[in-house]
């Protein structure tokens, strides 16, 4: 039995992800989030808890061996970091987001960047992880929308990063390779993207 410890089990991905992962036999799931326990999931641990507070996250990491951050936060990736390293817990898969490197290519970069705010995310969890001795896997995600589409483009960094988009259900598909051992992005930040949409300007819902 593989133990799945989801922090930020109340966004939008995680609905997508825990039926998900509900299918699999031989995994066992924990929710964590501030409202956790009030959660519409039949079967499965929740434990309400702040993700900025270390002996909240170190209660619910014990005897876990796998733990999806549903968001993107340095200082709060560095408190996950500190509980994972006194319990034990060396496998973590991140939601993050794109151009931590400024790897986005135009014509999509100008777009991404005036919507951002800048060509580059700073203060973002891969730059905790990446010093880290974890077996992180850190998602650079495009833009998100609700769709039904479970294919994904995985680019690894260095490469350019080139799709305006991705769904949702997409995303929870790379997550669940990864969890289920279909994939093994050890050590690995991911530029994650919907093939065919790469080199357009703007993702197609804006």
């Amino acid at each position: 039995m593989v133990n799945v410890l989801i922090i930020g089990a109340g966004s939008q991905i995680p609905e997508v992800l825990i039926p998900l992962l509900q299918e699999q036999a031989n995994l066992k799931l924990t929710l964590f989030g501030r409202n956790a326990t009030h959660l519409p999931y039949t079967d499965i641990a929740k434990i309400s808890g702040d993700a900025s507070n270390l002996s909240d996250l170190i209660n619910a990491m014990q005897n876990q061996d796998i733990v999806y951050m549903n968001f993107d936060n340095k200082s709060v990736t560095e408190m996950v970091i500190r509980a994972m390293s006194q319990t034990g817990v060396k496998r973590i898969i991140q939601a993050g987001v794109l151009s931590v490197y400024g790897e986005v290519s135009e014509p999509f970069a100008t777009w991404n960047s005036r919507m951002m705010g800048g060509t580059v995310a700073h203060n973002r969890g891969i730059e905790a992880l990446e010093i880290s001795d974890l077996d992180y896997t850190y998602m650079r995600m495009t833009w998100l929308y609700n769709g039904k589409g479970s294919d994904y483009v995985a680019s690894p960094k260095g490469e350019p990063f080139l799709g305006v988009q991705i769904s949702r259900r997409a995303i929870a598909q790379f997550v669940l390779d990864n969890i289920t051992g279909k994939r093994n992005d050890i050590k690995a930040s991911i530029g994650l993207w919907e093939p065919g949409s790469e080199n357009k300007p703007k993702p197609d819902f804006y």
